[in-house]
């Protein structure tokens, strides 16, 4: 099955603007046979979401903060690995999801859409007041 590695969050936010750029970035690595399925018509679709990181789990779940526009592969030039961006610039009220720090991390899911098998990758955490 692919894997997805070295995914991470980079937040770099502009005070003047109130807004906060929130790139992910991450190495999707397909296995020869998916490239070799991908010719034939397998298909595979990359979601990437932020979160924002609670404390407590069942009692307090993540927040659900943004999702990103998907990505599709094969792509026009299909390769392993893949070296995928997901960039956007939104409002900092977007990312202040606690009362004093925030914890916000990025959540990559790849999925299979022949077998519907997903491949989940967590970026690092960002921790800083928004």
């Amino acid at each position: 099955m692919a894997t997805i590695t070295n995914a991470n969050l980079a937040i770099t936010v502009d005070s003047a603007k109130k807004t906060a750029r929130c790139v992910v970035t991450a190495k999707v690595f397909f296995t020869n046979y998916e490239m070799s399925e991908m010719r034939e018509g397998l298909r595979f679709v990359l979601h990437c979401s932020l979160w924002g990181q609670d404390l407590g789990m069942w009692l307090n779940p993540d927040d659900f903060l943004y999702s990103y526009g998907s990505k599709h592969f094969p792509d026009a030039t299909p390769t392993s690995p893949e070296n995928v961006v997901f960039d956007v610039t939104v409002g900092v009220g977007l990312l202040n999801e606690d009362w004093g720090t925030d914890e916000v991390y990025g959540l990559l899911t790849l999925k299979n859409l022949y077998t519907g098998n997903k491949v989940k990758a967590k970026t690092n955490v960002v921790k800083r007041k928004f």
